[in-house]
């Protein structure tokens, strides 16, 4: 015969994981992270930079073809240099701005804007080579 017994439910038992921090865990127990910061600005600069950056590719060809014929002096390697570092500003503009999503997307709104901003070097160095070209001509 069978004894009717009856079982009582057993509390589920917590992960320590969920009540404690991990020991690279840079935040105490009862926060779970920074202090959500603003996303919305860092977006809008985010597309206004690289909305510019898209804008400036129109001026960046003709200079870019302009300099290609203007140090296509094959005997110096400063001109290959130079004709490499300028070709080079649509591939970096590429891989950090989506190097910059991926860190917009993970919360590291600093970095994203930082990496954003790189081919502004590039954006500067041709305003002032447009700059210069239109006062020398």
């Amino acid at each position: 015969m069978r004894a009717n017994v009856q079982i009582s439910p057993v509390p589920r038992l917590r992960s320590g994981a969920v009540t404690h921090p991990t020991p690279w865990s840079p935040y105490p127990a009862t926060t779970t992270g920074p202090a959500p910061a603003p996303r919305r600005p860092t977006a809008i600069e985010l597309g206004v930079l690289q909305g510019a950056f898209v804008l400036f590719l129109v001026p960046w060809f003709f200079l870019a073809i302009g300099g290609t014929m203007g140090l296509a002096n094959w005997e110096s390697i400063l001109a290959a240099f130079v004709i490499l570092a300028w070709w080079s500003y649509p591939l970096v503009a590429v891989v950090t701005s989506v190097v910059a999503w991926v860190l917009f997307g993970v919360r590291r709104l600093g970095a994203a804007r930082w990496v954003n901003r790189v081919p502004l070097v590039w954006v500067l160095v041709g305003v002032v080579l447009l700059a210069w070209i239109a006062v020398a001509g």
